[in-house]
């Protein structure tokens, strides 16, 4: 086929269009997808640069040497219109013919061809495919290539096109490495990165930095450590302005900084045996899986200050970081509060009053002959104010009691929770941090046998024990089942008491 027709010029086309339509068609006909098109493509293209360089030359000086000034046949290969091969020619036969591209480049600098061995090398690695990126690398060891200081016959605008894809590249290795965990190899690599001659160019730089933080914006996990190292690696500094990017996309990037922190945080205070820490305590009771059984031996060395950091905690989990605990896998408890300590001394106290009053003065009435003791005592007024001295003596003295005893029952807690579960009411124990047997169950009993003692003899001991009793344990199981008539009461971090109907009383 005529090789003007192939390529779809003139037949007095110069070198230069035939280049340049050359490499228009090769993006058209890849010779690994049409090696038979590229091959004849191929064949046609040295045809016409053989017309052309004859076409350069004087008449005279082509006679001489025995060259026709155009081909003799167009349908014929013009394998003979040049007594010389031409250099794409040359230097691929000098390629095959060499072991090493460092082997290729010495002997072209021997032949004096250098500049069409760099000019055909870099158009090779227009694909960027392995055998580009190969010897992308290798011009840029030995070639000084996508530098400053590469050679001025090496067009600039291939140069930079090859730059911004090789940097591409780079960014999309790193972000893999980092996406695998492996921010020491990330930090390595950007570090040679900025070093690099191709990325010492203003341009390049922003184009590196602008890539880092794409990377870290895209990557789900890295530490807040590899942000502190990148930042003095490329000299961020929030303080003296000079950020990557816009404050919006900066700010975010130090929000997950600490969000990463306080992840990191709290997966060190989990892994303890045993917290001593206010903020150790507070991720243990929202974030540990734990049996009843630890969890109330945790709280009962809970104080204000533990509280408190529990509640910062969760404003931490559910307002600023929503998302950690999913990340972590942890599991969040939201009913944390039911652990609480719970107000409820004061109408304990009165209720306890009320039932050893009620059982005194009955006693009183029974006991006393009514008509003789009205004439002496009084009335009715005189023989309740007896009892009820009495009554409020003896329940002043049961609740130290049962305060002492709560401290010294948790010892017993180990016994105690599986005791109750195994003989109270779920809703009542409330996992744990309800009601339990022989905390709160002794002192109902003991205080029921102070009341059955009261009582009207009238009435069975046993009977008025046993009713006394139940009546406590009910009084204890609403409690325990944050099922209260009366408003709850909670000390807020400033220090105020207010009525909060939405938290439990003192337990």
């Amino acid at each position: 086929m005529n090789p003007w027709t192939l390529l779809g010029l003139d037949a007095d086309a110069d070198t230069r269009s035939i280049k340049r339509r050359y490499a228009q068609l090769l993006k058209q006909h890849r010779p690994d997808e049409d090696p038979e098109v590229f091959q004849r493509l191929r064949e046609a293209y040295e045809q016409a640069l053989a017309h052309a360089a004859a076409q350069d030359q004087p008449w005279g000086d082509a006679a001489e040497q025995g060259q026709a000034p155009f081909p003799v046949a167009q349908d014929e290969p013009v394998v003979a219109a040049a007594a010389e091969q031409p250099a794409h020619a040359r230097i691929e036969q000098l390629l095959q013919a060499s072991e090493s591209l460092e082997a290729a480049l010495q002997q072209a600098r021997e032949l004096g061809l250098e500049a069409d061995l760099q000019r055909h090398l870099l158009a090779r690695c227009a694909s960027l495919d392995e055998e580009g990126l190969r010897i992308l690398r290798w011009g840029m060891q030995h070639l000084q290539w996508l530098s400053p200081w590469q050679a001025d016959y090496l067009p600039r605008s291939q140069s930079e096109a090859l730059a911004a894809r090789l940097l591409a590249l780079e960014l999309e290795t790193l972000q893999e490495r980092l996406q695998a965990g492996e921010e020491r190899v990330v930090f390595d690599a950007a570090t040679r990165l900025l070093a690099s001659d191709w990325l010492q160019s203003f341009d390049r730089r922003l184009q590196l930095q602008d890539g880092m933080v794409w990377m870290l914006e895209v990557t789900e996990e890295w530490s807040g450590g590899l942000f502190d190292r990148l930042c003095r690696l490329f000299g961020w500094n929030e303080d003296t302005g000079e950020l990557p990017c816009s404050v919006e996309r900066w700010n975010w990037l130090c929000w997950r900084c600490e969000r990463h922190a306080a992840g990191q945080r709290l997966l060190q205070q989990l892994k303890l045996d045993w917290p001593l820490r206010t903020e150790e305590r507070a991720a243990w009771l929202l974030l540990k899986p734990m049996s009843e059984r630890d969890a109330r031996q945790l709280v009962d060395r809970f104080d204000a200050e533990d509280w408190q950091a529990c509640d910062a905690l969760e404003h931490m989990l559910t307002e600023r970081y929503p998302e950690l605990p999913e990340q972590l896998g942890l599991q969040f408890d939201e009913d944390w509060r039911r652990w609480q300590p719970r107000q409820w001394t004061v109408p304990a106290t009165v209720y306890a009053w009320l039932l050893l009053f009620t059982a005194m003065f009955a006693t009183s009435l029974q006991e006393a002959k009514l008509s003789v003791y009205l004439e002496r005592s009084g009335g009715y007024l005189g023989l309740g104010f007896k009892d009820l001295l009495i009554s409020v003596g003896i329940v002043a003295w049961m609740v130290i009691v049962s305060r002492g005893w709560s401290r010294l029952a948790r010892y017993l807690t180990r016994l105690d929770v599986p005791l109750s579960r195994l003989l109270l009411p779920a809703t009542w124990r409330d996992a744990g941090a309800g009601m339990l047997v022989l905390r709160h169950g002794l002192p109902a009993a003991l205080f029921a046998l102070i009341v059955a003692g009261f009582a009207p003899s009238l009435i069975s001991d046993w009977v008025v024990f046993g009713a006394a009793l139940a009546l406590e344990v009910l009084f204890l199981g609403l409690v325990g089942s944050r099922r209260m008539p009366w408003p709850r009461w909670s000390l807020w971090r400033t220090g105020a008491f207010k009525v909060d109907y939405s938290k439990k009383a003192e337990w």
